[in-house]
């Protein structure tokens, strides 16, 4: 343990009283915690640094399902303002276990800290440094977040892509082409999960298995149902959000005649939520003479702002990653 020399004091410490190590001026929390180390009645998690810029400080404590548990965090080189208090109190377990050579890289900034499971948040910790600067719009679940719950979404290419694309969509414009990378999130989470329902029905009933897949591929918009229904309280969300545009965003107002065109807006809120993503999607993707063209509302880019939050929660959601 190594809190000692980073404090420069062989006094105890009062946990009632901000503490100071190095140029940082830490908080009550951070103190206290500071004095239960001290006394030995906490065991610290081993801890990792890693290079990396930060615009603003960030933490994240995340729960991964058999991984285990880690804290990430970080900030901005030569950072003078207060820090969050969850984020004061990790970075004393941080100089609590790591080495004194190490203590001015981590209280200069400019390094990204974990404690606890490197296994835990492998992909997640890409996932949120791509999220903090998005070539388009806000990511407005990360901003307001501190905490992660993961579990695993699955093995295999499927989920590579699925990955690939939530990653891709912080770092395209315009908005149009992040919400169609978030909408190919849950297409390659499909796709996969159909050939996995094939794969393990094949040996047994191989007639019936290629009859479910082939009936599965049939219909773009029941392939989004069906990946919808363990979500539905996210796309009855996503329903709600567009339902209180309808009478204010032509956008909007065309999804949902075009649904009604198709006789797809008398079922559940849930199903209508999925069929508008749905609908979205084919806006931003056709062209044809017949086709309800995105480029062709110059609102569409409002409603989209307004239903992103949501879509891109619900795509977290899939991969196994849900916010709090």
């Amino acid at each position: 343990m190594h809190l000692r020399e980073a404090l420069g004091s062989a006094h105890d410490i009062d946990p009632t009283r901000p503490i100071v190590i190095g140029s940082m001026k830490l908080g009550e929390e951070a103190a206290a915690l500071a004095a239960e180390i001290l006394s030995g009645t906490v065991d610290l998690p081993v801890a990792t640094l890693v290079d990396r810029e930060f615009r603003r400080p960030v933490y994240w404590s995340v729960d991964h399902a058999t991984e285990g548990h880690a804290e990430i965090f970080g900030f901005p080189v030569d950072w003078k303002d207060e820090l969050p208090t969850a984020l004061e109190m990790a970075l004393v377990r941080a100089v609590a276990v790591l080495p004194p050579d190490q203590h001015p890289a981590i209280l200069a900034g400019g390094v990204e800290i974990i404690l606890g499971s490197e296994n835990a948040c492998v992909d997640f910790r890409k996932v949120a440094c791509a999220a903090e600067n998005p070539m388009v719009g806000e990511t407005t679940e990360f901003d307001r977040a501190t905490s992660a719950a993961i579990v695993a979404a699955g093995v295999g290419r499927g989920l590579k892509v699925a990955m690939d694309c939530l990653l891709n969509s912080y770092a395209t414009s315009p908005l149009k082409f992040r919400f169609l990378e978030l909408y190919r999130v849950m297409e390659a989470l499909f796709l996969a999960d159909v050939k996995s329902r094939l794969m393990a029905g094949f040996d047994a009933e191989p007639t019936l298995a290629l009859n479910d897949a082939l009936d599965a591929l049939q219909s773009e918009l029941k392939q989004i149902t069906t990946l919808a229904e363990p979500y539905q309280d996210l796309f009855e969300e996503c329903w709600a959000v567009l339902d209180g545009l309808r009478n204010t965003n032509r956008f909007v107002a065309a999804l949902f005649k075009r649904l009604e065109k198709k006789k797809v807006n008398g079922h559940g809120k849930w199903q209508t939520g999925a069929a508008l993503i749905y609908q979205i999607r084919c806006a931003v993707v056709h062209a044809g003479e017949k086709d309800m063209i995105f480029e062709n509302f110059a609102d569409g880019d409002a409603a989209l702002k307004a239903v992103l939050p949501t879509v891109e929660r619900t795509a977290l959601r899939m991969l196994g990653i849900t916010l709090g």
